[in-house]
């Protein structure tokens, strides 16, 4: 007879279940749960019905120390949109959920089962939606919005206004805002905050009966009128001035027109806003000057010379700070001095009696107040007769001067 073999095939088979048993993993071999790719693929649908954009999501275990990672990551969810958070193969169902609005406010929900309920809704989706059309036609970008119910005129000076509603949005000069907001309220307060830090508030608006509204500036008081007069001691023309308040993003309009600044010149330029402004001008040639933070109440005059966007003092006519200051005449020179009201813009030597010869000067101008070297063109002749031509066409003639004599000469 052959042996019997069935004791030994019940071994094989029992040695085989051991073996799947283990291969799935300790914990499964310990309490005989599933392996991790049998576990349900778990997610949750999140409604959005509040007026406010979702900024952050968190689902954690009831037990667990902290909230965990942020579900949307660098997602938001904005007002009435859906957005699905898948959480990966999980057995867990029950978690503490809170949700971060853009204005920071939370709504914390404990034990949330979204095996259960796999939808999180936020909000009433019961409440009506009212959408407005905001519209910014001023001429400066719109940094901010609020809507609150209206207030009695009373209780509206001190009003917590609550969230922005533009969130990290702006709306520019000429644009405009969807604003959507869940409430059975028909009349509203809106607020609007320019990026020059000045604020328009329309009271007691009809948002049911009209759904656009436009910020246009109009309410808002004119700012003081600032003066300043610049004066030009550059030996080139401004061609271009811009002068705004520090708190506005663009330069605005070139405050020269058609007209330019001629070196030697002075002219007086506005500017409505604060004490603080920038200041900006552009030569012909397209190279420009600035500075920021200008004091426009304490300097109301601005000397652009050399070296004056880092001047301590910006009224002085003088040399500035730092640099060096005039040399001492050259024993073997003529010191030219424009003493007059215009600029100078051509100087001749000629021999006496004799042509006038070339422009000294060429390209160049000599502002009022500056000094000009003049040696003579031959060592060996020295006299000359000297004439000076202004901006407006004026002659003022020297005969005879000597340009060897090392002396100084004011000209008018």
């Amino acid at each position: 007879m052959s042996p019997i073999r069935a004791p030994r095939a019940r071994g094989k088979l029992a040695a085989f279940a051991l073996a799947a048993l283990l291969a799935a993993g300790p914990a499964a071999a310990q309490q005989g749960q599933p392996p991790a790719q049998q576990l349900p693929n778990r997610e949750v649908t999140v409604q959005n019905e509040t007026d406010l954009t979702l900024r952050e999501l968190y689902l954690a275990a009831p037990n667990a120390t902290d909230r965990g990672p942020d579900r949307l990551g660098a997602d938001m969810v904005a007002p009435g949109a859906l957005y699905r958070v898948r959480l990966g193969r999980t057995r867990d169902c029950v978690f503490n959920v809170t949700a971060v609005f853009l204005d920071g406010s939370e709504e914390q929900r404990q034990r949330v089962d979204i095996c259960r309920a796999p939808r999180l809704v936020f909000g009433d989706p019961a409440m009506p939606t009212l959408e407005v059309a905001v519209a910014n036609r001023s001429r400066v970008t719109l940094r901010e919005l609020y809507a609150l119910p209206a207030a009695p005129p009373g209780d509206a000076a001190a009003r917590n206004w609550g969230p922005d509603r533009l969130g990290t949005s702006m709306v520019e000069a000429g644009g405009s805002f969807a604003m959507r907001l869940r409430t059975r309220d028909c009349r509203f307060d809106l607020r609007g905050v320019y990026v020059d830090e000045r604020e328009e508030v329309l009271r007691n608006l009809d948002l049911c009966a009209t759904r656009s509204v436009a910020f246009d500036r109009s309410t808002v008081p004119d700012r003081p009128t600032r003066s300043i007069l610049l004066a030009n001691r550059h030996l080139a023309t401004v061609q271009q001035v811009y002068l705004s308040p520090s708190t506005e993003t663009d330069w605005g309009p070139d405050r020269l027109g058609a007209a330019t600044l001629e070196p030697g010149e002075d002219i007086a330029v506005e500017m409505q806003g604060g004490c603080e402004a920038d200041l900006r001008i552009v030569f012909p040639n397209g190279g420009a000057e600035e500075r920021r933070a200008v004091n426009v109440c304490e300097s109301t005059r601005i000397v652009l010379r050399p070296g004056w966007v880092l001047a301590e003092r910006l009224d002085e006519e003088g040399a500035v700070p730092g640099q060096m200051t005039e040399p001492e005449p050259d024993p073997g020179a003529l010191r030219l001095r424009n003493a007059g009201r215009l600029p100078i813009v051509e100087i001749y030597t000629g021999p006496p009696g004799g042509p006038r010869g070339e422009d000294r000067l060429g390209a160049d101008t000599l502002p009022v107040g500056a000094v000009i070297e003049i040696e003579p063109e031959d060592p060996d002749s020295c006299a000359a007769d000297l004439v000076v031509v202004f901006r407006d066409g004026r002659e003022v003639v020297r005969p005879g001067v000597d340009l060897c004599a090392g002396e100084e000469m004011d000209v008018r």
